[in-house]
């Protein structure tokens, strides 16, 4: 059964997503000189969040994969994370969560449809022993602009968590959309998140927003299991992400070259890692790293 995607017109609005409180530190109150903690807010997405948890209990971890800013290479990284982990003998999933652009399908090479069974539950392709979910595979025409308002996205977002048959994974791999918004907002509240990987390149105009993406996850109580150098080399430079990651108290945890076999590989639909072993070594060194 195809995954029908409806026009925003069409659906009911989800509740707007705000963040969790992050400081419930003391403070003094107007005629009281003891000091009073702040009671902590409830999460407003509690009840799905509670459908996710259910539905990943056979998970055994789930990671974000986070920018900033878009354009830096995050989806890269995602699908060739999971690539990594796969060929080390793992089960790995994966949900491309960049519902308006998505791009890991093709990085992954699957144009196959995505459908869900009689239950009305998606069910996860395959490519490259990745189980995924992407909406670039729910979609007739990939070059139409998926016009879309949060409430949709909000509902797609939520059903790739909840609703698909992931079964017995030991990763599931989450990549984010890029910025501080609703949609990577709605993730850290509704997803058991075990920790974060910030992905930025090495310039300050992306490193500045690197920081803003280790930021939010702090205040969102998000362990930042460290940050990734990509595109690192002549181009774009380097050493930056190591710098942000001292400066924000992280771990850095490696750097990926810009060379042109990533470009070519990842084209034709084949994650490099499968093909560099190079590539698959300084992946691994990553996810040892961020302790995976």
């Amino acid at each position: 059964m195809p995954i029908q995607i409806l026009p925003a017109e069409n659906s009911k609005s989800a509740p707007h997503a705000r963040p969790l409180p992050h400081n419930n530190s003391a403070q003094n109150t107007p005629g009281n000189s003891s000091a009073m903690a702040r009671p902590a807010q409830p999460n407003p997405f509690q009840a799905q969040r509670n459908l996710v948890e259910k539905n990943l209990e056979n998970v055994n971890k789930v990671i974000a994969i986070h920018s900033g800013k878009g354009g830096v290479g995050k989806s890269f990284f995602a699908v060739n994370l999971a690539a990594s982990l796969a060929q080390s003998g793992f089960k790995a999933g994966l949900i491309d969560a960049d519902v308006d652009c998505p791009s890991c399908h093709k990085l992954l090479g699957q144009t196959a449809r995505a459908m869900a069974d009689e239950n009305q539950r998606l069910q996860p392709l395959e490519s490259h022993g990745i189980k995924f979910l992407s909406v670039g595979n729910m979609v007739d025409n990939e070059n139409s602009a998926q016009i879309m308002r949060g409430p949709i996205m909000f509902k797609l977002i939520s059903e790739m968590l909840y609703k698909a048959n992931w079964g017995t994974l030991d990763y599931l791999i989450i990549d984010l959309p890029p910025g501080t918004g609703d949609n990577p907002l709605t993730i850290m509240q509704i997803a058991p998140l075990e920790g974060m990987i910030v992905v930025t390149q090495p310039q300050e105009v992306a490193l500045v927003d690197a920081r803003k993406s280790a930021d939010m996850a702090k205040r969102m109580d998000i362990p930042v299991l460290g940050i990734v150098e990509n595109m690192s080399g002549d181009v774009f430079g380097s050493g930056g992400a190591e710098a942000a990651a001292k400066t924000l108290e992280v771990k850095f945890l490696g750097s990926i070259p810009l060379q042109k076999n990533i470009r070519e590989l990842s084209d034709r639909g084949i994650p490099p890692v499968i093909e560099d072993k190079s590539l698959l070594a300084l992946f691994e060194g990553i996810s040892e790293n961020a302790g995976l």
